[in-house]
């Protein structure tokens, strides 16, 4: 039984270093819509987006993957998505196949570059909060009462209009990460 404590400690260990090292990687790809995807919502649906959105919890490092045809994703300000108005897009995207990173905290915009289809419903609206992390303890006196809600933000400003690769899947640097990660327990075993 001594080898098998010795075994589970080492990989303990393993796990913790990945962590440090940003090895471990827990963002989120979210494909908007879920199996709907990125359309004009059907009938009068025209909540469709927001109640998908609702239903989400989106972090800062995860990101959006838009799938689409024969239109486009426009990043908007509040009044651009509320109004339809592409005037003032921050990031326009036509590929039919988009991945956007969340990349800041508060709420992102978008609607799809077809006016009548965002009249429609097809615009998405994300509330993003702070990255991945694990719960915190409440502090000492505070009897597990959760602490006051801070005054809503400013919205901030949109981020930069730049496209990465479109995927859905892990990205070769998690797979990389994954491989350091193995790398580190085998490493661990061999010294068993």
């Amino acid at each position: 039984m001594k080898v098998n404590m010795r075994f589970i400690s080492l990989i303990m260990i393993s796990v913790i270093i990945g962590m440090q090292l940003g090895v471990v990687d827990c963002f989120k790809s979210f494909d908007v819509g879920g199996n709907f995807t990125w359309r004009v919502p059907d009938g009068n649906d025209t909540e469709f987006f927001d109640h998908w959105a609702e239903s989400q919890r989106f972090h800062i490092g995860d990101s959006l993957h838009f799938q689409y045809k024969n239109d486009s994703v426009l990043m908007v300000d509040k009044y651009g998505c509320y109004h339809c108005n592409k005037s003032n897009a921050t990031a326009t995207y036509t590929d039919g196949n988009t991945v956007i990173k969340l990349e800041r905290p508060g709420y992102i915009y978008f609607i799809s570059g077809n006016e009548d289809h965002c009249r429609k419903g097809q615009r998405l609206i994300v509330d993003v909060i702070s990255p991945h992390s694990p719960p915190v303890a409440p502090p000492p006196g505070s009897h597990g009462q959760p602490p006051e809600s801070p005054a809503p933000a400013a919205e901030s400003p949109a981020p930069t209009a730049e496209s990465p690769a479109p995927t859905a899947k892990p990205s070769s640097g998690s797979q990389l990460q994954v491989s350091a990660l193995v790398g580190l327990v085998a490493t661990s075993l061999f010294f068993v």
